[in-house]
C-alpha cells in the first residue's frame, strides 16, 4: 500500500513543519496480530437496536459526544445548524415598525428605526440565514428515550460547524456538566483554521440550563484553536488542550497565518470549576497541524495529553503518536513519549488522534490509527508506568489497506475496555483523495477483557455513519454517531 498517495483535505491552518526541540523516548514496537481465534460476540445479542436521538433538518454534521454520570444518566452533546430565527424575528420587527412609521408619517422616527434594525441585523450568524448551536439531550433509561433538547450556548450562533471536531462533554464530581467547543463568531469572515476561539460553559442543575460561556485564552495573541480536548482529574481540576495555529493581522483588518510563530499543542487548566483558566503553556512545537489532540486523567491527578508529532522534514516526514504525562495535575509535563515506533511516513494530515482512558489500577489505555507501511490500521496499547513506556501494539484492525479512520475507547467499572471505530465503505486503495465530509462508514465495536480482545463481527449501525463516540457506566457501553442523513444514532450494550 502506498499511503502517501492519499491526500487528506481539511480546513485548517498549516504552519511550517520543523523538527521539534523536544527529546522523545519510545520503546521498540512489535505488532501483536489480531489472530483468527479471537473471541467474538454478536451485536444483536449485545447492543440495542439503533435509537434515533436527534434528526437535523439542515445539512449539519452533529458530531456527538457522550458521557454518563455516577447515577447512570446519559448525556449526548451535539452541534446543529438551523434557520436563524433571530434574523427572521428582526425582519418581522422591521416590517411592523415600517408600517407603524408610515402611519405616523414621522420621517425622523422612520430613519432611526431603519438604522437600528440594520445595525441589529448585522450579527455574526451563518450564511444563507443559518446558524450553528450546541445542544444537549439526556436519557435516564439506558438510551431508550431522550429528553427534549437544551441549548448549551447562550449566544445564538456561537458555535463553529465542524464535523471533524466534536464538542466535548464531561461530568464533575458533584454532577456539574461541563461543555467545550470551538467558535469563530467574533471574526465570522475569516478562514476558520486561522481564527477560532474556545468556549467553555457549565451547568449546575444537571444540564437543564447553562451559564454564559468563558472564552479560554482570550487575552493571548490571535490564533486558530482547534482539535480541542477536555478531561477532569480527581481533584476536580478541568484540563483543556488543543492545537494552536498563530494568526496575525494582515494590515487590512483580516487575519492570516503567522509564520513567525510556531504552531503548538497548548494546555491550560481551571482550579475553580471553570470560572477562570490559568495562563496557557505549550507542550510542544510543530505537531501534526490537523490531527486530534486527546486527553485523559485519573483519581490520583495524573494527566495525559496525546497528539501526532512530526519527525523529520519533507518527503521523509514521520508522523507518530506521542503522549506527555503530568503527575501533579498539570503543573508540569514530561517530554512526549512515542506510543509506538510506527514510522508512519506521510507528508499530510489524517485527522485521527489517540484517545486514552485510565482504569481503576492506574493503567493508561490508548488506541490510534497509523498508516505504517508494513501493517496500516488501528491499534491498542497500555502503559503501566504512567505513560513512560507502552506495551507492544495490539492490532484491532490491520490489513494491507486501511485508510485513515477514527477509533475511540472507554473503560467501564469492571476495567473492561470498550472500543468503537469507523470502517470506511466508500474508499479503496485506488483513491487518491478523501474528504471528511464524504465519509461513509460502518461503526464496529470490540472490548478487551482480562487482556483478551473480543471483536464484534457485525457493525452496530444499520445505515452508513461516521464520527462515533463511546462512553461506559457499570458494565455497559453506549455508542453514538452521526448518520448519513445528519441524524444522531445511539446504541447501548445489553449484556
Amino acid at each position: 500500500m502506498n499511503v502517501k498517495l492519499i491526500m487528506i483535505f481539511a480546513i485548517c491552518a498549516v504552519a511550517g513543519i520543523t523538527v521539534s526541540a523536544y527529546v522523545y523516548t519510545s520503546n521498540a514496537s512489535e505488532i501483536i496480530p489480531a489472530s483468527d481465534d479471537i473471541s467474538t460476540f454478536n451485536s444483536q445479542e449485545t447492543f440495542s437496536a439503533p435509537i434515533l436521538v436527534y434528526q437535523s433538518s439542515e445539512k449539519s454534521q452533529p458530531a456527538p459526544d457522550v458521557v454518563f454520570d455516577d447515577s447512570g444518566k446519559m448525556y449526548v452533546l451535539y452541534q446543529d445548524t438551523e434557520k436563524d430565527t433571530e434574523k427572521d424575528t428582526e425582519k418581522d420587527t422591521e416590517k411592523d415598525t415600517e408600517k407603524d412609521t408610515e402611519k405616523d408619517t414621522e420621517k425622523d422616527t422612520e430613519k432611526d428605526t431603519e438604522k437600528d434594525t440594520e445595525n441589529s441585523s448585522h450579527g455574526s450568524h451563518g450564511s444563507h440565514g443559518l446558524v450553528t448551536n450546541l445542544y444537549l439531550k439526556t436519557s435516564v433509561d439506558n438510551g431508550k428515550t431522550f429528553s427534549e433538547s437544551v441549548r448549551v450556548n447562550t449566544i445564538d450562533g456561537d458555535v463553529v460547524l465542524d464535523g471533524r471536531v466534536a464538542p466535548s462533554i464531561e461530568i464533575g464530581d458533584n454532577g456539574e456538566v461541563y461543555a467545550l467547543w470551538a467558535n469563530s463568531r467574533h471574526e465570522p469572515n475569516l478562514f476558520m483554521g486561522v481564527y477560532r476561539t474556545l468556549e467553555f460553559t457549565k451547568s449546575l442543575d444537571g444540564g437543564k440550563s447553562f451559564e454564559p460561556a468563558v472564552n479560554i485564552a482570550a487575552d493571548e495573541l490571535p490564533s486558530g484553536k482547534f482539535f480541542q480536548t477536555m478531561t477532569i482529574s480527581g481533584d476536580g481540576n478541568i484540563h483543556v488542550a488543543w492545537l494552536d495555529s498563530p494568526a496575525i493581522n494582515n494590515g487590512t483588518g483580516y487575519l492570516m497565518s503567522d509564520k513567525s510563530r510556531p504552531s503548538t499543542v497548548k494546555y491550560t487548566k481551571s482550579t475553580d470549576g471553570g470560572t477562570t483558566f490559568e495562563p496557557t503553556k505549550s507542550l510542544v512545537e510543530n505537531p501534526c497541524p490537523c490531527c486530534n489532540v486527546q486527553s485523559a486523567s485519573d483519581e490520583n491527578n495524573n494527566v495525559y495529553v496525546s497528539w501526532r508529532q512530526v519527525f523529520g522534514e519533507g518527503e521523509s516526514q514521520i508522523r507518530d503518536m506521542v503522549v506527555a504525562s503530568s503527575s501533579d495535575s498539570g503543573e508540569t509535563f514530561s517530554s512526549p513519549t512515542k506510543i509506538s515506533d510506527d514510522n508512519f511516513n506521510f507528508n499530510g494530515c489524517v485527522h485521527v488522534g489517540a484517545p486514552m482512558s485510565v482504569d481503576s489500577k492506574g493503567n493508561l489505555h490508548v488506541v490510534w490509527y497509523t498508516g505504517r507501511s508494513d501493517a496500516p490500521g488501528m491499534y491498542y496499547a497500555v502503559s503501566s508506568d504512567n505513560g513512560k513506556t507502552f506495551s507492544d501494539p495490539l492490532a484491532i484492525l490491520a490489513t494491507d489497506w486501511v485508510p485513515p479512520q477514527r477509533i475511540y475507547l472507554s473503560i467501564d467499572n469492571n476495567d473492561v475496555v470498550w472500543i468503537a471505530w469507523e470502517e470506511l465503505t466508500t474508499i479503496t486503495n485506488n483513491d487518491t483523495i478523501w474528504r471528511y465530509g464524504d465519509t461513509q462508514a460502518n461503526i464496529f465495536s470490540a472490548k478487551i477483557k482480562d487482556g483478551v480482545l473480543i471483536k464484534n463481527p457485525t457493525p452496530v449501525n444499520v445505515e452508513s455513519g461516521k464520527s462515533p463516540a463511546i462512553a461506559s457506566f457499570d458494565d455497559k457501553a453506549a455508542i453514538v454517531w452521526t448518520g448519513l442523513d445528519n441524524s444522531i444514532q445511539s446504541v447501548v450494550s445489553e449484556n
